[in-house]
């Protein structure tokens, strides 16, 4: 677990750790070259190749650092001492990862200048974490670029993982601090990529899900892939980047609806505080979110001819003035300790299984493939009971009919690999559809508030456009009525893909 300190406050993190270890820690100076292909082909293959010099000796390692599946927070790794600076392929132990043709053709990419202070914990009886703070950079030699490096890293050598994540609580009551899912590999691999490449946003993607195996385990899965998504959408949030904020409020509502789904199943006060802290995460992204649909939605769809120029030109401006100030709030709710200690006790709640505790988890023991079929009855049926009456439904109801179909998909999507894509597939697809539908009703219906709470020089003029834009909306949606009714039709008579589980 690798946590970001600002430099000053990395003496008293140290201070910190040498007290819980009654101990003063061991220095050591680290540098470090990464090797790959021109092409990344180490890289591409989820690899990392790095030669570490130490008091005239090399070690030459191999991480399984740039996999997806390896997680953001867990890595396979392999070392052994070699003879010289250079990778050597011939080594038994990584050797084997490299092959001759790729070996001949790797080249250094950069390096790490790290100062360590090295401190070996043992915060309870069996257990051993070994604690470093490092200063130093991250550096191209022939480009010039580098950034500096600041940080505690917690490695949990032997005992349960609960500890890494207490450690790391006790240090966040001592400065703040955040959680960095990328490696120095990682970070190295972003200063040689093309300045022109974009960083991509990370959507979820279902974990492997097994039958046989536990509600335990595949809750334990869905939950820290969902919480892997919040951290590497994060620096695209600092960046205000509108897909960054999207992805991680997706992430969030994912997560929220599958502590729905399983409810009946966990502790009652561990899923509130659970699902409250992540409504407050939302909650800071969504007014960002909002702004964002309302000025490449609404704003952009409407016919220029609906607005005069300069009135369209001062709602776009107040629209702008507004989203300025949603960004700021998401990036300092993401940068407050507060953020930080939600992550870190999630990560230990679904790393840990911390519900089995409670006699209302007994459930869970029992298989996914029996379980799943149970909590998707249960979200089918919340979605049948919302959509009694549809025709003659007011806002607010067709707004709690899109919940509960936006539940029954996140749920369907985060346990589609228990059951035939085939089947899952049109299932999922209307459900997206309707929700789509609806979404744009509570788009409109979110920007009668947006609009009320513009401003600017000429605010009269400002509310007033954005009035007319809204009501040239609402308009439009009654034309999406007949196939909006259609669809929740075709979706109630379906036959439900959980009937029939992968074997």
């Amino acid at each position: 677990m690798k946590l970001a300190a600002r430099a000053g406050d990395l003496p008293a993190l140290q201070r910190a750790l040498e007290t819980m270890a009654a101990s003063t820690g061991r220095p050591a100076r680290l540098v470090s070259t990464y090797f790959d292909t021109p092409d990344r082909q180490l890289w591409a293959r989820g690899l990392v190749l790095r030669v570490r010099e130490r008091d005239g000796h090399f070690v030459q390692t191999v991480k399984s650092d740039g996999a997806e599946e390896a997680g953001a927070l867990a890595r396979g790794e392999w070392e052994e001492p070699i003879a010289g600076p250079e990778p050597d392929p011939a080594a038994p132990e990584t050797g084997r990862f490299l092959g001759s043709e790729l070996a001949e053709r790797l080249v250094p990419l950069f390096r790490t200048e790290v100062a360590r202070q090295q401190i070996d914990l043992s915060p309870v009886p069996g257990t051993q974490i070994e604690a470093a703070i490092d200063r130093g950079r991250i550096s191209v030699p022939d480009r010039g670029a580098g950034e500096p490096i600041s940080e505690v890293e917690l490695e949990l050598k032997r005992g349960a993982s609960a500890a890494l994540y207490d450690v790391a609580l006790d240090l966040l009551a001592i400065a703040p601090l955040r959680l960095e899912p990328r490696s120095k590999a990682e970070r190295g691999y972003r200063l040689v990529a093309p300045k022109s490449r974009r960083v991509a946003a990370a959507h979820f993607e279902a974990p492997e899900l097994e039958p046989r195996m536990s509600g335990d385990a595949a809750l334990q899965r869905v939950g820290i892939a969902c919480l892997e998504r919040v951290l590497r959408n994060e620096p695209l949030v600092r960046r205000r980047s509108s897909e960054g904020v999207h992805q991680m409020r997706v992430a969030v509502r994912w997560l929220r609806a599958i502590l729905s789904a399983f409810s009946p199943m966990l502790p009652r006060d561990q899923r509130r505080w659970a699902s409250n802290e992540l409504r407050w995460l939302g909650n800071a992204l969504g007014p960002a979110r909002n702004l964002d649909v309302f000025a490449s939605t609404l704003v952009a769809r409407a016919p220029r001819r609906l607005i005069e120029p300069d009135r369209r030109k001062a709602l776009s401006a107040a629209v702008a003035r507004r989203r300025r100030l949603a960004y700021a709030n998401a990036v300092a709710a993401i940068g407050s300790p507060r953020y930080t200690a939600m992550l870190l006790r999630l990560l230990r709640w679904f790393d840990t299984c911390g519900w089995q505790a409670d006699d209302s988890s007994e459930d869970l023991r029992e298989p996914i493939g029996l379980l799943a079929a149970r909590v998707l009855d249960r979200r089918m049926e919340v979605v049948r009971r919302r959509s009694e009456d549809f025709r003659d439904q007011y806002p607010e109801e067709r707004h709690q009919l899109r919940i509960a179909l936006k539940k029954l998909r996140y749920a369907s999507e985060a346990l589609a690999k228990l059951y035939d894509a085939e089947k899952v597939r049109p299932f999922v697809r209307r459900l997206k559809q309707l929700q789509d539908d609806l979404g744009e009703i509570s788009d409109v219906r979110v920007a009668h508030h947006i609009v009320a709470e513009l401003s600017g020089p000429d605010t009269e003029a400002i509310v007033e456009a954005g009035k007319r834009l809204v009501e040239w909306h609402e308009e439009g949606l009654e034309d999406h009525e007949p196939s909006l009714r259609s669809r929740l039709h075709e979706l109630l008579q379906m036959e439900p893909f959980w009937l029939a589980p992968r074997s």
